[in-house]
């Protein structure tokens, strides 16, 4: 199977002046032809060779600061000749084609890459995508359809209905990662204001009033509060165990062969690489989830570092201060500060002692470079060892760690299913693994289990009836120490 690069794909449908326009100095004149000629061309696709000259025309009028080049009609007076000369090279990067049917009939006919181009380009001019609304729906039925029982069994469906199947899931998983690149380009667009804001309340206001309620938290709130991501995690290392299955990869492949028309290699290495995508595209998810963390992060330091720029380093005292030694310099210009110890101040100091320094005592001191230090071992240790009680160490905090996940065991042991509630003074910790695992249901509500889905618990007693009063709260011991008794109900 051969496999074009996307340069060869990309010659072989558009001429290599297809992008030529946007490349000149005039290139917002090519755009707004462009935009203009294809709103006025409608779903045909095609207008009037006249019409479309005057459209050009218009859209010369409204651009009289532009240069143009030579072959752009520089050196044409009528606009009318100049829009000739423009709709020629239109013509030329074959975003227009001229049709003449006659001696009198003459069309402007639409180009069916330009269309596609106007849609990346309105991408990219666009600030508010609307579709991001609709992020947390694309993701949450995504897991829902990977979640049913057998979605992708090849014993339970037909082949094209699998091979339907799983281009539907990497359709809307593309769709999803696409509103999610959509989320950084929001923030970078925030980050570009932030970094022109004259005052300090436009500061606050772009990161408090503006980036608080954008639509990229939509997105954020779906991923970090709704539990989607775990979920997603779940559900990736399903469609990797898919990824082993010789019967779903050769069912696939007949799909494939039969509803593309292509040889048997060819359709099992489309196969394999579909079920691939699926598993790439799920993991993604999370890795631009944290690249937007970072970048809002930096957004968040970016305004703190604004607004102290802007409150103490151009604020009311340093003008002050700017203004007194402009005063200064205009009053005692051509002089020497040696020459000004014997005068008197301008306005009482208040410090008990004060001194100027001037002339070779006002430049800077020489660093004093400090000796290198010693990096090297003390004394040789056995390797071994030191691996071990390393590890010996790290096994030891990990057990001694109050997690949610020893919570969640515990609560699975205690309450089997859901609806049930248990006192803590119905069961007994006997050593201090259970002690740990009692807190960390006391310190944790919820917890990802196996499968995708999540473990849920509450906890109730008299302590958060009587908090003012806290001798009469009944207490219970547990391995050896005594704490109030409570009540844990699980929720799911």
């Amino acid at each position: 199977m051969s496999v074009s690069t996307l340069s060869e794909k990309l010659l072989t449908h558009v001429s290599r002046d297809f992008f030529r326009p946007l490349t000149r100095p005039s290139a917002a004149i090519y755009v707004d032809c462009a935009e203009r000629l294809a709103e006025e061309a409608g779903e045909a696709g095609r207008l009037a060779q006249n019409e479309a000259v005057a459209i050009v025309r218009e859209v010369l009028a409204a651009h009289p600061d532009i240069s143009l080049d030579e072959d752009e009609g520089a050196a044409l007076r009528d606009i009318r000749q100049r829009a000739g000369q423009i709709f020629n090279r239109l013509c030329d990067a074959k975003w227009i084609e001229d049709q003449q049917l006659g001696l009198h009939e003459r069309w402007a006919l639409v180009s069916p890459g330009l269309r596609p181009m106007l849609r990346l380009l309105r991408d990219l001019a666009e600030d508010e995508i609307a579709e991001l609304k609709t992020f947390a729906d694309s993701v949450r039925g995504v897991c829902e359809s990977l979640e049913r029982e057998g979605v992708l069994d090849p014993r339970l469906h037909e082949p094209d209905e699998l091979r339907a199947t799983l281009t539907d899931l990497n359709s809307r998983l593309e769709n999803a990662l696409i509103q999610l690149h959509g989320v950084e380009k929001i923030i970078s667009i925030f980050d570009r204001k932030q970094r022109l804001s004259e005052t300090p309340a436009e500061t606050l206001r772009l990161l408090y009033s503006e980036f608080g309620s954008g639509q990229h938290m939509v997105c954020y709130d779906a991923l970090r509060r709704n539990g989607l991501l775990p979920r997603l995690s779940a559900l990736r290392g399903k469609v990797a165990d898919l990824r082993d299955n010789e019967q779903l990869k050769d069912r696939l492949a007949q799909a494939i062969a039969s509803h593309y028309g292509w040889s048997q290699a060819e359709a099992w290495d489309r196969a394999v690489r579909a079920l691939k995508d699926l598993e790439s595209r799920l993991s993604s998810i999370r890795l631009v989830a944290d690249a937007i963390d970072a970048r809002m992060a930096g957004f968040n330091q970016l305004s703190q570092q604004r607004y102290r720029y802007q409150t103490e380093l151009r604020g009311r005292r340093p003008e002050i201060i700017k203004a007194y030694c402009d005063a200064l310099n205009d009053v005692h210009a051509g002089s020497r500060l040696s020459q000004l110890k014997d005068e008197a101040p301008d306005f009482p100091v208040l410090a008990p002692e004060l001194r100027f320094y001037y002339g070779s005592s006002s430049l800077a001191r020489t660093r004093r470079i400090k000796a290198p230090a010693d990096l090297s071992f003390g004394g040789i240790r056995d390797r071994d060892d030191d691996e071990s009680d390393a590890l010996a160490a790290l096994r030891e905090r990990q057990r001694l760690a109050l997690t949610p996940q020893r919570a969640a065991r515990l609560i699975a042991r205690l309450l089997p299913n859901k609806g049930g509630t248990v006192s803590s003074a119905e069961f007994t910790a006997s050593n201090v693994d259970e002690m740990l695992d009692l807190l960390a249901v006391a310190a944790y509500h919820h917890s990802p289990a196996a499968g995708g889905k999540s473990v849920r618990w509450s906890i109730d007693g008299p302590g958060r009836t009587t908090p003012l009063d806290p001798g009469s709260v009944p207490q219970v011991e547990q391995a050896g120490w005594r704490m109030d008794r409570f009540e844990i109900t699980r929720q799911s």
